[in-house]
């Protein structure tokens, strides 16, 4: 498994739990080390899996909160 992966796995956990959006993003950038590459493509696949079943609210979620990971992280 990529931490890419992890990042999505984790990503899509928090949102199927409805988790405390502030504490979902801290956790996220720990398990990413603050690398965008991992964020970027956990981002991507969740995308692309949104393409193929649109309207699951989890994944939207789940790239919510990737999107507030990457406004944080240096670019």
């Amino acid at each position: 498994m990529t931490n890419a992966d992890d990042i999505k796995d984790l990503a899509l956990s928090f949102a199927r739990a409805d988790a405390d959006r502030e504490e979902a993003v801290r956790e996220l950038e720990t398990r990413c080390g603050g690398r965008r590459v991992a964020a970027v493509r956990a981002r991507q696949h969740l995308a692309e899996e949104l393409e193929a079943d649109a309207g699951r609210v989890e994944i939207e979620r789940a790239i919510s909160l990737l999107d507030d990971l990457l406004g944080r992280l240096p670019v």
